[in-house]
């Protein structure tokens, strides 16, 4: 368990992923002892709740990109889909738990660290907590269930908005989206995690979306990734150009699939939405452009 530890206080079980130097970075090794450490305090009757953390900068960045160049080239997609296997029982376990989950968000939760949040009951962030879906600029797309509670919890305007972009929000932002329940001072976020995951205190009231965030929703729920283009010339709104121009530079095959991914979030169980999830796997991890994006990233991560 040298990658992900568990900590029991005061009847909440506090579950932080351990791997800083790749800012918790998610590859087998992490989700399986994310699992055993879920099972542990799932059934520890102590436990009244469990808040889930990131040790060092971030809470995690994604799944781990040398993982999947790996097996990539050696052309072992099955292990990629038992890893997003492994990961979707991990999230159900979440979602399911009958014991409050609080994701405690410091830093940067990117990709599978939004997906993970997607599936805790509450999202306390700090101020300087990030989140954002990035996987369609790296030819795939978030295959940890993201494509399914992203609609369910912002709707399918936004959720296409979030994936279809890549885009890195703030905490502020993520609160007003529906990402997020209460953001607080970095000071106050172990305490207030914590109180929450115990049912000893309440969520703020959320904000209304405002303007933009209504014309983003409505104009990507309207509007399919072969129209992007020709509909925001058309439009009259600032914040619909420059999220159309951040979707142009992502492949349209990967675009192609989230969005079908999306579009069924609305038509189907979520169980069925993510079986749809792990069948694409292996069709989208073996376009070439895939594979270029991806060791692109790997090989400038690690200069």
């Amino acid at each position: 368990m040298s990658l992900v530890n568990l900590e029991i206080a005061s009847g909440i079980a506090t579950i932080t992923i351990n791997r800083p130097v790749t800012n918790n970075s998610l590859n087998p090794v992490v989700v399986h002892q994310l699992s055993i450490a879920f099972e542990r305090a799932q059934a520890d009757d102590r436990v009244a709740g469990i808040v889930l953390a990131g040790a060092g900068k971030a809470f995690a960045i994604g799944a781990d990109i040398d993982f999947f160049v790996r097996n990539i080239e050696s052309g072992d997609f099955e292990r990629i889909v038992r890893f997003t296997e492994q990961g979707h029982q991990l999230l159900d376990r979440i979602e399911k738990c009958s014991k409050p989950v609080v994701a405690r968000v410091h830093g940067a939760a990117l990709g599978a660290g939004t997906e993970i949040t997607l599936a805790c009951r509450f999202v306390v962030a700090s101020n300087s907590a990030s989140f954002g879906l990035p996987e369609t600029g790296l030819g795939i797309y978030p295959g940890f269930g993201g494509t399914q509670r992203a609609p369910r919890a912002l709707g399918v305007g936004l959720a296409k908005w979030l994936i279809f972009t890549g885009k890195t929000i703030s905490a502020r932002d993520a609160w007003k989206v529906g990402l997020v329940d209460q953001v607080v001072d970095a000071q106050e976020i172990v305490q207030f995690s914590e109180k929450l995951a115990g049912q000893r205190c309440e969520c703020e009231a959320r904000p209304g979306r405002g303007t933009e965030l209504c014309e983003l929703e409505a104009f990507f729920r309207a509007t399919s990734v072969e129209d992007l283009q020709q509909a925001a010339a058309r439009s009259q709104h600032e914040s619909v150009l420059r999220a159309v121009k951040l979707t142009s530079a992502k492949p349209l095959n990967a675009l192609r699939i989230a969005e079908h991914l999306i579009n069924q979030a609305a038509e189907c169980a979520l169980d069925e939405g993510l079986r749809l999830e792990i069948e694409h796997l292996t069709h989208v991890f073996s376009l070439p452009e895939t594979h270029r994006r991806l060791a692109l990233y790997a090989n400038k991560r690690s200069n």
